[in-house]
C-alpha cells in the first residue's frame, strides 16, 4: 500500500479503496500498523508520510543512487542502497546527514537476459544489462555462450540468484542481439502452442448471411512490405457529395473474448514493429490470412460509410457488418508516383478514384488545421536490412500524398464512431492526449526563451496558438529542433474510459476503431460496437460488463504501447550503432541538433543520424553557455542549428552511441 504515496501523495480511506482493490478492513489494518510505526501520520481525514520519509523508484549508479521525486532527487550512499536494484520502489528514511532505503517495496526487476559464460568447470550468468549485483546459477546443463531468459527466484543483499526459464539460442545467431532486447524489455515473443493450435481450427469458409455484401470498388493502400492489412477503403463522388467507406478488418469475429487467443493478444496489447522484424499481436494464420484484407478474397469487416458534402462535412454515416472483396491492393509508392504527376500503371478508375480520395483528404486535413491540430516533425527512420537482419542503408521517413489520404481517413472513422457512441451516451474506450501540465509548459516556455527567434512566441499554449507558432517557424533552421522541444513537453497519449478529449488533434471525440489486428483497444472498441449498436441485446448487461473491464484494459494497453515504443526506440539505436561502425573514419555534413553538458548533438544531414561530440575530446578551450546555448570554440561559436563538418570517431554498439570529431 505504501507504493500509493510515491512523492508525498495524499490519500483518503476512499482514494485508497479505489486504487489499491484491497478491502476496508485490510486498509484500516495497515494504515494502523504504518501509523504505529509512524512512517504515516493521519491529518483530519487524510493520509500522508510521516517527516523524513519518502517513497520513489530508485536510479541505482556504481556506488550511489538517487530516489527519484517530483521535486529534488535525494542522494542515497552506496552502502545504505541495502539490496535495492534500478528502478525498484523503495521506502526511504532520511535523517539530517543522509538517506538509507529501509523497504523494497515492489521489485522492479523480476527477469534477466544472461549470457552463460564457462571458467574452468563452472558457469556463471552475465546480465545484458548493468545491474549492480551478480547473478548465481544453482542448476543447468550448458556448453557456454548459450543466451537465456532467467527468472529471479531468491534476492540477497550482495547477489541473486536466478533460475533458467528458457534458453533464446547462442550469441552468435543472427539477430539475436535484438532478441536479447525484446527479452528485456519483458515484450511477449512467443505464442504457446494451443494458442497456435486453436488459430490453425479456425475456420476460412465467409458466410454471407446477415451481412451487408458490399460489391463497390475497393483498394487498400499501404507500405509494399505489409502483410497485416487492417483497412480498405473506396469512395464515389455524386451530387456534389462524397460516399466515402471505411473497411476495417473483422478481428472479432475470430477472435472471441476469453479465447487462447484473446488472451495472448490482451496480454501483448499492441505489435511491435521493429527494425528487422515485426512481433504481431495476433498469430500470423489471422494477421497475415483470415484477417488480412487481402485482395480477391472474400473478408469479414466492420464497415463505416460516411457521406459528406462539398467541404467535407459529415452529413451521415452508418456501421455495419459486411463481407467485402478489395478489389486491388495498392502501395503507397504508385499512389504517390501517381498523383505526384508521374507515369502510372493505374487504371482510369482507380486514377478517377484517387483524385477525388486526396481530393477529400485535402479538404480534411484543411479542417483540422483550422480547429488547431497540432502536425509535429520529426525523423522516423526505414531501413533496408540483408538476411542477417544487418542494415545497409539508412532513410528518413518521409509522408506523401497516400499516406495523408489513409491518415486522414482513419482519423475521420475514429472520430465519428467515438462520437457516435458518446452522443448515445454510451461507454466506449477512448484515445486521449491531455494538455500538457503546467510544469511541462513553463519548461518550455523557458526552453523557447533561450532560442534567438525573430518571430514571435505563443503566450497561451493552445492548441490553435502552438499551430500558429509551428507556421511562422516553416523552413527556419531550428523548426526541427523547436518541434522536439515543443513535443518532449506534451503528455503521453493513452486510453481512458474517461472522455478527457485529444489536445495533439484538436479532437474532442476519439478513440482508437481502424487498426483491430495489431492494437487490442482497436478490437475492445470492436466488441462495444457490435454489443451496443449492430446486436444491441441485453444491453444493460453488456454496459455494465464493459465498464467493469474497461478501467483495466485501459491501463494494461496503454503501458504495453509506452514498452512496444521503448523497445522499437532501442532496437532502432541498436540498427544505427551497428551500421556505423562500419563507418568509422567516415566525415559527415550535419548540424548541431542538441547541446547538454556534456557536449553537443549533431546529426547527419543525408541519413538524420544523431551522435555526439564530447567536450572532453576537443581540442582549445570551449565554453558553454546554459543560457543562451551557446558554445564558444576558440573564435567559433556553435548554437543549435549551425552547420558543422565532423569525423565519426567511435561506436559503442552495447551503449548504442556514436562518437563524433568536430572538424575545422
Amino acid at each position: 500500500m505504501l507504493i500509493n504515496f510515491k512523492n508525498n501523495e495524499t490519500h483518503t480511506i476512499k482514494s485508497l479503496l479505489d486504487e489499491t482493490n484491497l478491502s476496508f478492513e485490510k486498509i484500516n489494518r495497515e494504515l494502523d500498523i504504518l501509523m504505529s510505526k509512524q512512517v504515516i501520520k493521519k491529518d483530519n481525514d487524510k493520509y500522508v508520510l510521516a517527516k523524513g520519509y519518502y517513497v520513489g523508484e530508485v536510479d541505482v549508479k556504481e556506488n550511489f543512487a538517487f530516489l527519484l521525486q517530483d521535486g529534488d532527487d535525494i542522494f542515497i550512499p552506496g552502502y545504505s542502497i541495502n539490496g535495492a536494484m534500478d528502478r525498484d520502489i523503495v521506502l526511504v528514511k532520511k535523517s539530517r546527514s543522509e538517506a538509507s532505503v529501509i523497504e523494497i517495496l515492489k521489485r522492479a526487476t523480476e527477469t534477466l537476459v544472461c549470457v552463460v559464460k564457462k571458467r574452468g568447470k563452472d558457469f556463471y550468468l552475465v546480465p545484458t544489462k548493468e545491474i549492480n549485483l551478480p547473478v548465481e546459477l544453482r542448476e543447468g546443463d550448458f556448453v557456454g555462450g548459450e543466451v537465456v531468459y532467467v527468472k529471479i527466484t531468491e534476492y540477497h543483499e550482495r547477489f541473486l540468484v536466478g533460475e533458467v526459464e528458457s534458453i533464446l539460442g547462442f550469441e552468435t545467431d543472427p539477430g539475436m542481439e535484438v532478441l536479447k532486447i525484446v527479452y528485456e524489455k519483458g515484450f511477449p515473443y512467443k505464442f504457446n502452442e494451443e494458442t497456435l493450435k486453436e488459430a490453425d481450427s479456425l475456420s476460412r469458409s465467409i458466410s454471407k448471411e446477415n451481412r451487408f455484401i458490399d460489391n463497390n470498388y475497393l483498394v487498400t493502400i499501404d507500405g509494399v512490405d505489409a502483410k497485416d492489412l487492417d483497412d480498405a477503403v473506396g469512395l464515389t463522388y455524386k451530387d456534389n457529395k462524397y460516399y466515402l467507406s471505411i473497411h476495417i478488418a473483422d478481428v472479432s469475429h475470430y477472435v472471441k473474448e476469453g479465447s487462447l487467443i484473446d488472451k495472448e493478444a490482451y496480454l501483448r496489447g499492441t505489435s511491435a514493429y521493429l527494425a528487422d522484424r515485426v512481433i504481431p499481436m495476433l498469430p500470423r494464420r489471422l494477421s497475415n490470412d483470415l484477417c488480412s484484407l487481402n485482395a480477391n478474397e472474400d473478408k469479414y469487416a466492420v464497415s463505416l460509410y460516411i457521406t459528406l458534402d462539398e467541404s467535407g462535412n459529415v452529413l451521415s454515416h452508418d456501421v455495419k457488418e459486411t463481407v467485402i472483396n478489395v478489389s486491388k491492393r495498392l502501395s503507397y509508392d504508385e499512389v504517390n508516383q501517381f498523383l505526384d504527376g508521374n507515369k502510372s500503371s493505374l487504371t482510369e478508375e482507380e486514377k478517377e478514384m484517387l483524385l477525388k480520395m486526396s481530393e477529400l483528404s485535402t479538404l480534411l486535413e484543411e479542417k483540422r488545421h483550422k480547429r488547431g491540430e497540432l502536425e509535429f516533425k520529426s525523423i522516423e527512420y526505414t531501413y533496408e536490412t540483408d538476411e542477417e537482419y544487418n542494415i545497409t542503408k539508412v532513410y528518413v521517413k518521409t509522408q506523401g500524398k497516400g499516406e495523408k489520404i489513409i491518415e486522414s481517413f482513419m482519423i475521420l472513422a475514429n472520430e465519428t464512431i467515438s462520437e457516435h457512441l458518446t452522443r448515445l451516451d454510451l461507454p466506449t474506450i477512448y484515445r486521449v492526449h491531455e494538455r500538457p501540465t503546467l510544469e511541462k509548459l513553463k519548461n518550455l516556455s523557458d526552453e523557447l526563451n533561450k532560442i534567438e527567434l525573430n518571430v514571435k512566441r505563443p503566450r497561451h499554449f493552445s492548441p490553435k496558438s502552438l499551430q500558429s507558432f509551428f507556421d511562422t517557424i516553416k523552413g527556419h533552421e531550428l523548426e526541427g529542433y523547436i518541434h522536439d522541444l515543443v513535443l518532449r513537453s506534451m503528455t503521453k497519449a493513452r486510453y481512458d474510459m474517461q472522455n478527457l478529449g485529444h489536445f495533439g488533434l484538436a479532437s474532442t471525440f476519439y478513440s482508437h476503431f481502424t487498426a483491430p489486428i495489431r492494437r487490442y483497444p482497436d478490437l475492445f472498441l470492436h466488441r462495444m460496437i457490435k454489443a451496443f449498436l449492430i446486436h444491441p441485446k441485453n444491453l444493460n448487461e453488456q454496459i455494465d460488463h464493459f465498464e467493469s473491464i474497461g478501467k483495466e484494459v485501459c491501463l494494461h494497453t496503454s503501458r504495453q504501447e509506452r514498452i512496444s515504443e521503448d523497445l522499437s526506440r532501442e532496437v532502432d539505436k541498436l540498427k544505427i550503432a551497428e551500421y556505423m561502425s562500419t563507418k568509422i573514419g567516415n566525415i559527415y555534413k550535419g548540424v548541431v541538433s542538441g547541446i547538454i553538458k556534456k557536449g553537443f548533438f549533431i546529426r547527419t544531414l543525408d541519413e538524420g543520424i544523431e551522435g555526439m561530440v564530447i567536450f572532453n575530446d576537443m581540442k582549445g578551450h570551449v565554453r558553454f553557455d546554459e543560457y543562451k546555448m551557446t558554445i564558444k570554440l576558440n573564435k567559433r561559436t556553435l548554437k543549435i542549428g549551425s552547420p558543422v563538418k565532423v569525423e565519426l570517431t567511435y561506436v559503442d554498439v552495447k551503449k548504442r552511441q556514436i562518437t563524433f570529431e568536430l572538424l575545422k
